[in-house]
């Protein structure tokens, strides 16, 4: 099977607390790049990056928990970016898989960070999309703080038997365009909201999100700078970074600076910018996909890895 804009698998992957849905693209035969997509999207942000990239690979993008078409996290607890590490966990149990393959967009690649801090050994790829590692910064208590709160809140509205709001397909373009922290083209809008939306039973043509509302209140404390700096050191494997010459996730410059030239010093690194904004795997796919595509050719990805199959 060869990949193309069409061509992929819905998946459903049983974990603990219900299912982690994706897309897999490719073979099922072989062991795939595991995109984690970033705060509030899915994994329809990459449905327009994953169909450039070479078809003898295999690519499967998920739905975090809470997002698109996977399970909420149980209620009264938080959305841990710490706790996607247990994610990636499952989804190698439940696919026997020794060593994994991360991508990740802007707040997936920081979860992608956390679990090779965690497991050096187990990751054999790291492609992390304009961002890298979780920032701290002089107010995050007042700011974690207020999210533990807001959390609670979300956690009563996911329960609440009160209608969610209710919206017209050109209302949700218009939201997801003037997102607070970039500008998304309308004619991509509809690649983050196809998973999260549902239609209403009572309006016609109206639509209603139906993502937990947790998940606009990330918690990450417990993940320190001291953190940051060990796991740069204990990477092993090759790593591509992509960074958004307009992006306004790099956090402390100077500590993604540092941070960088201490992964270098370990394996095959490249730091690649691509003019364009935060979502640049949506506007800019062709660039992003040649720079991957071309990266792992140099590291001979698909002669060591796609080639075993599984």
């Amino acid at each position: 099977m060869t990949t193309n804009k069409t061509q992929f698998f819905e998946v459903s992957i049983n974990v603990p607390f219900g299912v982690i849905a994706g897309k897999w693209y490719g073979s099922k035969d072989v062991r795939p790049i595991l995109f984690i997509h970033g705060f509030e999207d899915n994994c329809g942000s990459f449905d327009k990056l994953i169909p450039l990239l070479p078809s003898h690979g295999s690519y499967l993008a998920i739905d975090l928990p809470g997002c698109g078409l996977s399970s909420r996290i149980p209620p009264g607890m938080l959305n841990n970016v710490s706790d996607w590490v247990l994610v990636i966990l499952w989804i190698m149990k439940a696919y026997r898989w020794p060593t994994v393959s991360l991508a990740g967009h802007s707040m997936g690649a920081m979860a992608c960070y956390c679990f090779i801090g965690f497991f050096p050994a187990k990751v054999d790829l790291f492609i992390a999309i304009d961002a890298l590692h979780l920032s701290h910064f002089e107010q995050i208590l007042d700011q974690q703080a207020y999210f533990i709160t807001r959390s609670m809140k979300a956690d009563g509205e996911n329960l609440s038997s009160v209608p969610a709001t209710e919206y017209t397909y050109e209302q949700l373009i218009e939201k997801v365009h003037n997102l607070p922290s970039c500008t998304v083209p309308k004619e991509l809008c509809h690649c983050l909201l196809q998973r999260n939306i549902s239609k209403s039973q009572t309006l016609p043509e109206h639509y209603y999100f139906h993502y937990d509302k947790r998940i606009k209140y990330p918690f990450f404390m417990g993940w320190s700078m001291e953190a940051t700096a060990l796991t740069a050191k204990r990477i092993k494997c090759p790593v591509l970074l992509i960074f958004a010459t307009d992006s306004l996730f790099y956090g402390d410059r100077e500590e993604v600076a540092r941070t960088v030239e201490q992964i270098k010093k370990n394996n095959h690194t490249k730091l690649v910018h691509i003019t364009g904004g935060h979502y640049i795997h949506l506007t800019d796919a062709d660039q992003v996909a040649a720079t991957i595509e071309m990266f792992l050719n140099e590291i001979e990805y698909y002669n060591k890895c796609v080639q075993s199959k599984i």
